[in-house]
């Protein structure tokens, strides 16, 4: 499958969306635009050729044809076909891949009140598809709803709306390509986050999950970027930025807790994934500090 894949920030800006219904003849007509055309053929069948490349689209199926691109119906319809169109706009140069080329999300680095700077992220959304109707046509609806409404104020709600339906056409996508590696990743890493006070035991591990250490690795860093130790220092150091901002434990206490009982290493472990140690962290980022009741 062909995905397009978007930076994010910026998101995709929705400029039109329509819902129509075409009739026995009726045929798309050659054009160019310097947006994207996303089609969603809810019944019949349309035909639509992009640069030389011809797509049917049926029932269920979606299309999104590119900016500066010539397309066209190379078919006229044979039967009445229900169709959605959404117009949008992306303010950068999008990548057309292969889905099998995704570059699946990082763990997100937990924030803090220095935080000043979003994190960024990837948006992947099909080319040519098979989607599942069900949840996108309320989407859809409400889209147009508020679309012919004309209402200023609903504007906002127009974009989360959208917001919205990008985000379920992404997670279609990996519905359908989520094969017994996805899962076992998230088994991975589920039980990572589980027995985190646990000393870490491969064997264990694959006691557990049932699979191979070595095939649990590889499907755990293909969808995570990341190796079982990795994740599971990952999970320790941001559970112990929680503990060092919002409670008064120990850095004993806390390593404890992070399933890093020596301190030495609980320290190592922290600065190298944070560049501070523990109490550089504490002193630097603590928003709440606790006045002892003989300095009131």
């Amino acid at each position: 499958m062909q995905v397009i894949e978007f930076q994010v920030p910026p998101l995709p800006l929705l400029a039109t969306v329509g819902h129509a219904l075409w009739h026995s003849g009726t045929i798309h007509a050659k054009r160019k635009f310097q947006l994207y055309d996303l089609l969603i053929v809810v019944s019949g069948a349309i035909y639509i050729e992009e640069d030389d490349i011809c797509y049917e689209l049926t029932k269920g199926s979606i299309l999104i044809l590119e900016p500066n691109k010539i397309h066209r119906g190379y078919r006229a319809s044979d039967e009445l076909s229900e169709v959605y169109w959404l117009h949008f706009i992306y303010d950068r140069e999008a990548s057309t891949i292969s889905s099998e080329h995704m570059n699946w999300p990082q763990p997100l680095a937990a924030g803090n009140n220095e935080t000043l700077t979003a994190q960024t992220a990837t948006l992947h959304l099909p080319k040519h598809s098979v989607v599942e109707l069900r949840p996108l046509i309320p989407l859809l609806d409400r889209m147009v709803e508020i679309h012919t409404s004309l209402v200023r104020q609903h504007s906002f709600e127009l974009y989360a709306v959208f917001n919205q339906f990008l985000v379920q056409l992404q997670n279609g996508i990996r519905e359908r390509l989520h094969s017994r590696s996805y899962y076992l990743s998230e088994q991975a890493a589920h039980y990572i986050e589980q027995s985190i006070t646990r000393p870490f035991n491969s064997s264990q591990m694959e006691q557990e999950l049932h699979y191979h250490f070595d095939y649990i690795t590889r499907c755990l860093k293909q969808y995570s970027g990341l190796t079982p130790i990795q994740y599971r220092h990952h999970v320790q150091i941001e559970l112990a930025k929680r503990l060092l901002l919002h409670t008064e434990l120990s850095l004993k206490e806390i390593g404890a807790k992070c399933g890093l009982n020596d301190p030495n290493y609980f320290t190592r472990v922290f600065k190298k994934g944070v560049e501070l140690t523990p109490a550089q962290y504490r002193k630097k980022y603590q928003v709440f500090i606790t006045v002892q009741e003989n300095e009131v």
